[in-house]
């Protein structure tokens, strides 16, 4: 009975990842009617209302109503985003890279749920260096610095590459509820392709 308990709540985190992957495909469509004065101003006040949140809870925000906030908004302002990448990387050059950014999903995931025994050590590190990282994201819109870019990227292609090990992780040990990790791996990919595109177009340049 545990067994299959268990098999119907990896079933549900993985309709959850994909539900959160269709919400964030549908606003990323209608992001090309979004304004762009309204850009920078959505961009900062996301990451300063994910902070908050995170400081008030400390933990992720995963919660119902961030986790739809944070998915529409990214969505609508990713596509600007994807415009931009095509037009530095073009089509095929995007692909690769995001196919690079899936195999390394697909890798730290494997790592977390097969080799690693208990990851949960690690949460702690990983939450303090993701608020470190929005705030030199909300500083580097103030900041036009390209090493400090290059550096946010990277040290984002690390964090969520780490996050999708614990994450799995916590997925073997059981320690999860369906929603919530089906956001989490969604955010974990999403913000893993982003800065990996991120990284390419400044090495393009």
């Amino acid at each position: 009975m545990r067994n299959e308990n268990q098999k119907k709540k990896y079933s549900q985190v993985w309709l959850y990842f994909m539900y959160y992957w269709m919400i964030f495909g549908v606003f990323v469509y209608l992001g090309q009617f979004l304004p762009i004065e309204w850009r920078k101003p959505l961009s900062i006040g996301l990451l300063v209302l994910i902070l908050v949140t995170m400081v008030v809870q400390r933990a992720r925000f995963s919660g119902i109503i961030m986790s739809h906030i944070y998915t529409i908004i990214s969505g609508l302002l990713s596509y600007a985003t994807l415009m931009y990448t095509i037009e530095d990387l073009g089509s095929n050059l995007l692909i690769q890279n995001v196919i690079i950014a899936v195999l390394g999903f697909i890798v730290f995931g494997f790592i977390g749920y097969f080799f690693i025994k208990d990851a949960s050590n690690m949460g702690k590190y990983l939450f303090v260096t993701f608020i470190v990282l929005i705030v030199m994201s909300i500083i580097s819109w103030f900041i036009h610095n390209p090493m400090l870019h290059t550096v946010i990227a990277i040290v984002g292609v690390l964090l969520f590459l780490l996050y999708t090990l614990y994450d799995f992780n916590r997925l073997k040990r059981g320690q999860f509820s369906p929603r919530e990790m089906g956001f989490n791996l969604f955010l974990n990919l999403f913000r893993i392709i982003r800065y990996v595109l991120k990284l390419a177009r400044m090495v393009k340049r």
